[in-house]
């Protein structure tokens, strides 16, 4: 696979460097992956081959382990077939000079929304809107953005008391779908997804209490099924630390990313009832691993455009620096893994599928926990070279 990194000639317009530069980024990947070179205004640096996990702690381990034969077993000696290769992909630059990009959605126009932890939504080439109500404190601020197919934007945020979910009204006011969430600078979840049955799934942390996860009278540590119209909210899944990603497969099956403490990171399929087994135990899922990985945003691919990614799982990860594609079996257990951009952009946050069969990414490095580079936090675009 060799992948292409330009930077477009037509920016975000708010976002754009004043120096006009530009990055060219091209790696060799594949099966058999050679060693990668950055070039940036002529200086050449050598980027490691994305062949392996990355080490995210000391001391230095491989990780190759994958889920084994029941939930929660990790196996260090599985070495699961690489799915197929999509080619040559290029990677284009569509946005910079944001700030903890932290969520994206399209609308049933196909144009991109995006939010930023400090309290600005945007719709991709439009002036940012800044939501009422919004508090950044550590890992709390504006979060969550889904849209349904009416063109009605949701979004799920911290806000001076709570966390809560709003639908965001054409005049600026927000009908609150659901409030009271404890709020804290960890563990606010924050995602929003719609499912197979029209709902609005909405994740929550525990707020750093871990006995929240389980308390029935809470609704932290929870995924909520809330209706997009209002007024009713149901408890659909418990026993959450922290869940980061939720998407939808093909035949319906809810997803779910989420990060464990020091060990036991999550790929889950939820369905209703299920019992995470936070703050009992972790690494539970389909998919777990140690050292962790911090799983993030995560998205289905359901388009044509490349053909070996359809009904795969994307999710990116804050710690591990990079994109994971999994691909399931008939009976739903993970096949395969490929991992992508391995320390090339840094953090990622969010990814997203677009109508046309590209795929978005959003950098993550101006939380608080990275390294910015110039230009971020970015926008990529990724698409058949």
């Amino acid at each position: 696979m060799v992948v292409v990194v330009v930077v477009a000639g037509a920016l975000l317009a708010a976002a754009c460097g004043p120096d006009g530069s530009q990055e060219v980024l091209t790696r060799v990947g594949g099966p058999s992956r050679a060693t990668s070179t950055t070039s940036t205004t002529g200086t050449t640096v050598a980027v490691p081959p994305p062949t392996t996990v990355p080490e995210p702690a000391p001391p230095p381990a491989t990780s190759t382990t994958m889920a084994g034969s029941g939930p929660g077993v990790d196996d260090p000696g599985a070495t699961p077939p690489a799915p197929a290769d999509a080619g040559p992909l290029r990677v284009t630059e569509v946005a910079r000079g944001l700030d903890t990009v932290w969520a994206m959605a399209f609308d049933p126009e196909g144009r991109l929304w995006f939010t930023e932890r400090g309290g600005r939504l945007t719709r991709l080439g439009a002036p940012a809107r800044q939501v009422g109500g919004v508090v950044e404190e550590g890992e709390g601020g504006l979060m969550g953005l889904e849209i349904d197919d009416r063109g009605r934007v949701f979004v799920m945020y911290t806000s001076a008391t709570d966390n809560r979910v709003v639908r965001l009204e054409p005049d600026d006011s927000q009908t609150v779908l659901v409030e009271g969430m404890a709020r804290a600078s960890i563990h606010n979840g924050g995602v929003l997804r719609f499912g197979a049955d029209g709902g609005l799934y909405a994740a929550t942390g525990d707020a750093a209490r871990p006995e929240l996860a389980t308390d029935r009278a809470s609704r932290n540590g929870k995924v909520l099924r809330l209706d997009p119209d209002g007024g009713d909210v149901q408890v659909f899944s418990s026993g959450h630390r922290n869940v980061q990603g939720l998407c939808t497969a093909a035949d319906g099956r809810l997803l779910a990313t989420e990060h464990g403490p020091d060990r036991g990171d999550e790929v889950n399929v939820l369905r209703a009832g299920f019992d995470g087994g936070w703050p009992a135990a972790v690494g539970n899922g389909i998919r777990n691993y140690t050292p962790t990985i911090a799983p993030a945003g995560c998205a289905v691919y359901d388009r044509d455009l490349i053909a070996s990614w359809r009904g795969s799982m994307f999710f990116t990860t804050l710690k591990g620096r990079d994109l994971r594609r999994l691909t399931f079996g008939a009976d739903g257990s993970v096949t395969g893994e490929e991992i992508l951009f391995d320390g090339e952009f840094g953090r990622l946050r969010a990814v997203a599928v677009a109508p046309d069969g590209s795929l978005y990414l959003a950098t993550s490095n101006r939380d608080g926990r990275g390294s910015p580079a110039a230009g971020d936090d970015r926008i990529l675009r990724v698409a058949p070279g």
